[in-house]
């Protein structure tokens, strides 16, 4: 085998024959870019807001509006579970809710939730992000769930209250940015599982 080396110069200072020519090798395909992961979001309704005493805080219910109709149950800060429960029951406050008062506040500027996205969730934490359009374009802000759907249901035209389908279908912790998990490979008739 023949060895190449990087220099022309033997050590009693003669000049070595060039080297062979090698060929370089093919230019490899640019690295496959993975798509990046597409969750699955479900419309879900508020289903009901309650406080199941001697807990103090209310607990918000959201429902699959479509064919599952499973559900997903959260606690909420007390403001947010009355200002819910209003939205719930078309009524008003005598003096405007922080989240009416907000909402007055969008209208009067030309934006309008386009969607709440419940995200992920971290122990007994969950994640939300609000889309919002207006004169500037779209934004998409981070919220805390209640917040954004204290905001889409007080919308003239009430926003879509959509949820990651992992919150709905498994426990412990979804992380927003994570890919769904791969579904198991199935073992083809005839082959060994383990190739």
């Amino acid at each position: 085998m023949e060895r190449v080396t990087s220099s022309t110069a033997d050590t009693a200072g003669t000049t070595a024959p060039p080297a062979p020519a090698v060929p370089s090798p093919a230019p490899s395909a640019p690295p496959a870019v993975s798509p990046a992961p597409t969750r699955t979001f479900r419309i879900v309704r508020v289903a009901a807001v309650a406080v199941a005493l001697p807990d103090q805080y209310p607990v918000v219910t959201l429902e699959d509006a479509e064919e599952t109709r499973e559900r997903l149950s959260f606690r909420i800060g007390t403001a947010e579970g009355v200002a819910l429960s209003h939205s719930l029951a078309g009524t008003e406050a005598p003096r405007p809710l922080t989240h009416d008062l907000f909402a007055r506040a969008l209208e009067r500027v030309g934006v309008e939730v386009v969607a709440v996205r419940l995200t992920g969730r971290v122990g007994a934490t969950y994640l939300a992000e609000l889309e919002l359009a207006g004169p500037r374009g779209r934004e998409v802000l981070s919220c805390r769930p209640s917040d954004g759907i204290c905001l889409a249901l007080r919308q003239r035209v009430v926003a879509p209250v959509l949820c990651d389908e992992r919150l709905l279908t498994s426990g412990g912790d979804v992380l927003p940015d994570a890919p769904a998990p791969e579904p198991p490979a199935v073992p083809v008739a005839g082959q060994d599982a383990g190739a």
